[in-house]
């Protein structure tokens, strides 16, 4: 008896396991399917890199002005630029020898930068109050807060 040895023509098409043809609207799906998951991996990425170009080591704040609010007290902007597009300020309370108080940051966009925040500072119920302004967003406030806040 001899063996007969038959081979099956090989095939580069993709084959489900009963040998039948993949669908072609398969690879749309698995592509369409595909892309939420390439998005988030991507917002996460460019997450990571924002917040290490604001990392304080690398990117420190230099000082821009300090103005005497009165009652002691007296607050400091200072700035960073660790994106060419954005420029990032803060504002603290220095009081005497206490330690310095930030009450807020603010990035301001590229096309703001030459302008920058005019801002100004006031005693109100013995806490600093500043009032920040933001051409096309208005005015935000930034208040020290009391005792009993910080607790």
């Amino acid at each position: 008896m001899t063996e007969s040895t038959t081979t099956e023509p090989t095939t580069t098409e993709p084959t489900t396991p009963n040998n039948e043809k993949t669908p072609l609207w398969v690879y749309p799906a698995v592509f369409f399917g595909a892309l939420p998951a390439v998005f988030a991996v991507g917002i996460l990425g460019f997450i990571t890199w924002y917040s290490m170009a604001h990392n304080e080591e690398g990117c420190p704040y230099h000082h821009v002005v300090t103005r005497s609010v009165g009652d002691g007290a007296s607050v400091r902007e200072d700035a960073r630029r660790c994106i060419d597009a954005v420029e990032e300020h803060r504002w603290v309370v220095e009081r005497g020898t206490a330690e310095p108080r930030e009450l807020g940051r603010y990035p301001l966009e590229a096309a703001q930068i030459e302008r920058g925040f005019p801002w100004t500072a006031e005693i109100e119920d013995g806490r600093v109050v500043i009032h920040i302004e933001n051409e096309g967003r208005g005015e935000f406030v930034l208040r020290e807060p009391t005792e009993e806040e910080m607790l």
